[in-house]
């Protein structure tokens, strides 16, 4: 039962995050000067959507399997990342390779070559101490951003 609750809470995050973005946008409230208040709200727009998809991963069933390996996909075919994707031959040039197959994305996601062990530690890892660390900071700037730029009022 307290992994449905789990489940159905990061759910309700994930849709409040965005209905909270929405009314900010409708509302006008990311113009200056709250445009950095903006930047720190998509940030963790985006830190809840990874911790959406690290949270999705950790049952560690087939369905999470196939889930890690289009998503390390993903990561390998990333611009600057990746060594399937754009700009990968502008970064090794001169003879000396910035990104190789052990130092592109999928590589340091998955903590191999393959989807085993290593990979479900590192999404734990991920999932339950690295991104809510960084989300509780990034909170903290967010709530200290809106108290010194004046509130919740209406748009300047």
């Amino acid at each position: 039962i307290m992994r449905e609750i789990h489940r159905w809470g990061a759910h309700a995050m994930v849709i409040t995050v965005w209905l909270h973005m929405y009314r900010v946008f409708l509302t006008g409230s990311y113009k200056p000067p709250r445009e950095f208040n903006w930047v720190i709200g998509v940030l963790l727009l985006v830190l809840t959507l990874l911790l959406s998809f690290t949270g999705y991963l950790l049952p560690w069933d087939l369905l999470a399997i196939w889930a890690i390996t289009v998503g390390s996909n993903m990561a390998r075919a990333t611009p600057g990342l990746g060594i399937e994707g754009p700009g990968f031959q502008l970064l090794n040039t001169s003879g000396y390779e910035l990104i190789t197959n052990a130092s592109d994305a999928k590589f340091l996601l998955l903590g191999g070559r393959f989807v085993g062990e290593a990979t479900l530690n590192r999404f734990y890892i991920l999932h339950c101490v690295a991104i809510p660390l960084v989300v509780s900071g990034l909170i903290a700037i967010h709530f200290w951003r809106v108290r010194k730029d004046g509130g919740i009022s209406q748009p300047l």
